[in-house]
C-alpha cells in the first residue's frame, strides 16, 4: 500500500514541475530563459516567443516608445541571431581573407548596425496576428515559416537557423523571398570591388554611428 508520506511527496513534485513550466514559460517570452532551457525550445517556439515578447512590449508601450522600452526591444528582436553567422554569410567571400581580428571587428560593428536598425520602423512589428508553419529541420539546419497578416495585407516571413551548441538561432530572414543576406553580401560586394574591404568598413562603421 502507498504510503500517505509518499503521496505527499509526489504531489509536492508534480507542483514543483508545474512551477518551473511556468517559469520557463514567462522566461521565454522575456528572453531570459538560460541555454540549458533555452535547449528545449524548437525552432517555432524561438521564433514565436520572440514575437509574443516583441507584441507585449509593443503593447504596454502605447504611442510613445521611449529610450529605456527601444533598448528593450533591440535585446528581444535580436537576441535570436547568430550575429557571427550572420557577418560571415552577409560579407560572403571577403570573409575568407579577413583575419580573425578583421572578423570580429565586422561582426562587432555589423551587430551595431542590425539591432539600431531593427527598431527604426516600429510599425512593422504591428500585425494582427501571424501563422506559423511546422518547422522544416535537416540535421542542424531549420526554416520556419510565418505569416504576417495586418488588415488586408500580409507578408510571407521565413526565418532560416541553424543550431548553436544547443540552441536554434537566426541567421537570415526572407521577407516575401528577398533575403537579408543576399541584400547584405550584394552590397557589400559592390562597395568592395568599387573601393575596397578597408573603405567599405569604414562607412560601415559611420553608418552604424549614425544609426
Amino acid at each position: 500500500m502507498v504510503s500517505l508520506g509518499y503521496l505527499r511527496g509526489a504531489i509536492r513534485r508534480r507542483n514543483r514541475a508545474v512551477r518551473l513550466g511556468q517559469i520557463v514559460a514567462v522566461a521565454a517570452i522575456l528572453g531570459l530563459v538560460p541555454g540549458w532551457l533555452a535547449a528545449q525550445q524548437s525552432p517555432v517556439e524561438v521564433i514565436r516567443a520572440r514575437n509574443t515578447a516583441v507584441e507585449k512590449i509593443l503593447a504596454a508601450s502605447g504611442e510613445t516608445v521611449d529610450a529605456a522600452t527601444r533598448e528593450r526591444l533591440k535585446d528581444v528582436i535580436n537576441g535570436s541571431i547568430d550575429f557571427t553567422e550572420l557577418s560571415k554569410r552577409s560579407l560572403g567571400n571577403a570573409w575568407n581573407d579577413r583575419t580573425e581580428q578583421e572578423r570580429q571587428q565586422f561582426t562587432d560593428v555589423f551587430r551595431r548596425l542590425v539591432r539600431n536598425t531593427s527598431v527604426k520602423k516600429l510599425e512593422a512589428y504591428k500585425y494582427d496576428r501571424v501563422d506559423y508553419s511546422p518547422a522544416t529541420i535537416t540535421g542542424t539546419t531549420a526554416r520556419v515559416a510565418t505569416v504576417a497578416h495586418k488588415g488586408a495585407k500580409s507578408a510571407q516571413v521565413v526565418y532560416l537557423m541553424h543550431q548553436v551548441g544547443k540552441e536554434w538561432k537566426v541567421y537570415d530572414v526572407v521577407i516575401d523571398g528577398a533575403s537579408t543576406v543576399r541584400s547584405y553580401r550584394d552590397s557589400f560586394s559592390r562597395e568592395i570591388a568599387k573601393t575596397s574591404y578597408a573603405q567599405m568598413y569604414d562607412r560601415l562603421v559611420r553608418r552604424a554611428d549614425e544609426s
